[in-house]
Parts: structure tokens; C-alpha cells; sequence
């Protein structure tokens, strides 16, 4: 959703309509003013789920997941509140279980578990391309839809619905807003198959950057609000 009052609306038609079905609803309203974690596309974000169920991968991905997860297992009477949920998935998390029932998945809808433990047999761009910081300064914003759309055209994503899917393909974040930047730093790594979609995301994902001499201003919460349960909380 391109702001946070359509995104408030659809989450409390999705709530109703589950209450009604008799279930236990809740939605939440979270930042999308950057990218959630550092890589976009459809194996590298197999990757960066791994590295979250072995306990590592990027802060703001481990806390979103950990929040959900919280209140999935509080709303499936596993949990007797939300925060007892969270401590129940760093549990599983740091025990080694979740991602052991991760292989399971994978195995039993007939993908091949050995990607879990070497990310590598997971389909490989052949080439990559760095999109570098033109100048010094902070990094202040990060377009998230023109990210997504720049994975897409690399093939990420369909243009149209006829389109096949490069799961091979995407980017990977190495500055997120609020870091410091120097001139010709790496921003971000392209991932690619085809050079010409190759120009055409560099192009996009350049623009989507804005570097300034002085930093971002406080950072946004997380998670802005959630909605059902008891009423919406702030």
C-alpha cells in the first residue's frame, strides 16, 4: 500500500472478514519506507530466511519475524501473550528446531533440503553488477517500490503475466537509510542473467537513492500499529 490509512483500511476489512469467519484476527501496519532486510529476489530471499532461522540475518527482518511469529502461537493458544510467543520462537530459533522444521517443509513439498545447509545448489545469477555511491554523505531514503520494480525487470518479478521468473536473479542491500556512505562505495549488487534488464534496474535502483551531508531524522518504529484482537492497538 503506497500510505499508512489505505493500508489501515484494507487490515481492518481482513479482520472483520476473518472474525466473521469465526477466526482470531490481528493486522499489522509495518514501515515499508525501505526494503525489509538486505536482499531482494526470490533464492537470495530464501537465503536471508535461513540466516534468520540460524539466528543471524538483518536486525529489522529477525525483530518482524520474531513479532509475528509472537502473535501467531499467542492467537493459536500456544502462548498465553504475545511477548511469551516471541520467547517461545527465539527458543525454537536458537535450539536448532526451527530451522529443522524448515528442511522438513522443503523436503516434504519436494524441494531439496541439502539448499539449506549449502545456499549454494540454489540457482546462481552468472553475473553481478555494483551500483556505487556517487558521492559521501548519509543515506536519508530508500524507495522500496522503485527496488521491487528494479528486481522485476531483472526478471525477478513478472512485467506481465505471461512472463517466466528468474529465481536466480535480484539485489542485494549493502547500505540501508541512516548508514554513512563514501563516494564509490558499494550501495547495492545486482544480480543478473541479461545485461540490457541489467542497465535498465541500475538505472532505477540508482535513482531510488537520496544521499544527503547530514543524516536521516528519528527513526520510524517498526511496526506503526496493530489492528483486531481487542481493538486496535498503538
Amino acid at each position: 500500500m503506497k500510505n499508512e490509512k489505505d493500508a489501515a483500511f484494507l487490515a481492518e476489512l481482513m479482520v472483520e472478514t476473518g472474525e466473521r469467519m469465526g477466526k482470531q484476527v490481528v493486522a499489522l501496519i509495518t514501515d515499508m519506507d525501505q526494503p525489509l532486510g538486505c536482499m531482494i529476489g526470490n533464492a537470495l530471499e530464501v537465503v536471508e530466511v535461513v540466516e534468520v532461522l540460524r539466528g543471524q540475518g538483518p536486525q529489522d527482518l529477525r525483530e518482524l519475524c520474531l513479532e509475528l511469529s509472537g502473535w501467531m502461537l499467542h492467537l493459536g493458544g500456544v502462548a498465553d501473550t504475545v511477548a511469551d510467543g516471541k520467547r517461545q520462537s527465539e527458543k525454537l530459533i536458537a535450539s536448532g528446531k526451527a530451522l529443522d522444521r524448515f528442511r522438513q517443509m522443503v523436503e516434504l513439498q519436494g524441494g531439496d533440503p541439502r539448499t539449506i545447509d549449502d545456499p549454494k545448489k540454489l540457482p546462481q545469477a552468472r553475473h553481478t553488477m555494483i551500483v556505487s555511491s556517487p558521492r559521501d554523505g548519509y543515506l536519508t531514503s530508500l524507495q522500496c517500490e522503485q527496488v521491487g520494480t528494479a528486481c522485476v525487470i531483472l526478471g525477478g518479478g513478472r512485467e506481465r503475466k505471461e512472463d517466466s521468473v528468474d529465481p536466480a536473479v535480484g539485489i542485494v542491500l549493502h547500505k540501508k537509510v541512516r548508514d554513512a556512505v563514501s563516494a564509490g562505495e558499494p550501495l547495492a549488487t545486482i544480480h543478473y542473467n541479461a545485461e540490457s534488464r541489467a542497465v535498465r534496474a541500475q538505472q532505477l535502483l540508482t535513482e531510488s537513492y537520496r544521499i544527503t551531508d547530514a543524516p536521516a531524522g528519528e527513526k520510524r518504529p517498526l511496526i506503526h500499529r496493530v489492528i483486531g484482537k481487542s481493538g486496535e492497538k498503538n
